[in-house]
């Protein structure tokens, strides 16, 4: 395939965008695993409030993030991503001055808020940056910073919270996210407002047309809710608690190498060769984690699982994308993530009473079931479809 000047992928803005995005993703993954510890160690929560602290995040996030279009449409891009990316920053620091069970909660509520908007404004900016032709490879890009947060941020923050406490971990928090917004400040934003404003419906906040995909990914998502949330206490429980700060880097390193390659894959097979490796592997790795119990059986699944999450999310993005028209981007970002972050909300705050009632291996082998049935949606809807073509 010829690019032409247009697919042009490594611009200035697109770096950049890459780095603020990894800087902001790094205190929202180190607080998956590290603050339902904080509650329970040191708030002295209940076990359900400290399965719904995240489920708190990402239900404000799913709650907040369809509004991001229509904020930009009536603020700017600019204004709107600086903003948010400010609220969200400061609410790293109200962590410090939290003294209650109930405070973090409302904290946490208000950051997930903000970070839902900024997140959803500065990927649909990386999005517009990225040719058709190559969409693909820049969306697999963008979404490796991702993953790359995902593994640095757990680790630091389970090793800081474990070597000094956690009041570091909320002072690190703060300052990443900082840098993060300034280098997003940095990038240079094309402003293009529509002549009509976005009204409060569901047209203008969601697109219809990426739906399909983004039920897919939210399947996805609730596994992974699940895995992200609780295989902290499930290798405490058995007795191999120092293999969980590698269990996610390893998750998150296995993501970062397939998705690199998950993009070329998908922009010159198609979504096929992408979505159904992405479906096995998932499954394959849920279904390992709830039948292994040994160090290097915890780790084994979550490569695999590292692997299918990684080459899931930029494919069924992208096919999202495709799907629907190019000026309706922050849309089907937000559709798309909406479901992204629902699914891991469900994930940590439904899949608590699953493990209380049946165990950790009987939820994760039950997952490995539910992702491996996503194949027959995505024939049906898409697969099927192009083989027609």
């Amino acid at each position: 395939m010829r690019f032409t000047a247009a697919d042009i992928l490594w611009t200035r803005s697109f770096s950049l965008t890459m780095v603020a995005i990894l800087f902001l993703f790094i205190p929202f993954a180190l607080y998956l695993p590290v603050l339902p510890v904080y509650l329970l160690n040191v708030l002295h929560s209940s076990m359900q409030e400290a399965g719904a602290i995240n489920g708190i995040f990402l239900a404000a996030a799913v709650l907040f993030r369809v509004h991001t279009a229509r904020l930009e449409a009536r603020f700017g891009v600019r204004r709107v991503l600086l903003v948010s990316g400010f609220l969200f920053t400061l609410t790293n620091v109200l962590y410090l001055l939290a003294p209650s069970v109930l405070s973090v909660m409302l904290i946490r509520f208000l950051s997930g808020a903000c970070f839902a908007v900024v997140n959803t404004c500065i990927y649909a900016m990386g999005s517009r940056l990225v040719s058709s032709a190559r969409k693909g490879e820049g969306l697999a890009y963008l979404t490796t910073m991702v993953l790359a947060g995902g593994a640095i941020g757990p680790y630091i923050g389970l090793k800081l919270s474990q070597a000094y406490g956690f009041q570091p971990v909320f002072i690190f928090s703060a300052l990443i996210s900082l840098l993060g917004l300034l280098i997003a400040s940095a990038i240079s934003i094309h402003e293009d407002r529509p002549a009509v404003q976005p009204k409060f419906s569901f047209h203008d906040m969601f697109e219809v047309k990426a739906i399909p995909a983004s039920l897919i990914i939210l399947v996805f998502a609730i596994a992974y809710g699940g895995v992200l949330t609780f295989v902290a206490v499930y290798a405490t429980e058995l007795r191999l608690p120092y293999v969980v700060e590698y269990f996610f880097v390893a998750m998150a390193s296995a993501s970062v190498v397939t998705r690199l390659a998950t993009g070329r894959v998908y922009d010159r097979f198609g979504p096929n060769a992408s979505i159904y490796p992405a479906i096995l592997l998932m499954a394959a790795g849920l279904l390992l984690l709830g039948t292994f119990t040994t160090t290097m059986g915890l780790l084994l699944a979550a490569a695999i699982i590292g692997s299918g999450y990684g080459m899931s999310v930029p494919s069924i993005q992208a096919l999202a994308m495709q799907q629907s028209p190019p000026h309706r981007s922050s849309a089907v970002t937000a559709t798309f993530f909406s479901c992204l972050d629902g699914g891991i909300g469900l994930g940590a705050y439904l899949l608590g009473g699953g493990i209380h009632a049946f165990g950790y291996s009987a939820v994760y082998l039950a997952l490995g079931g539910v992702t491996l049935l996503c194949m027959l949606p995505y024939y049906i809807l898409y697969a099927r479809k192009r083989a027609e073509c």
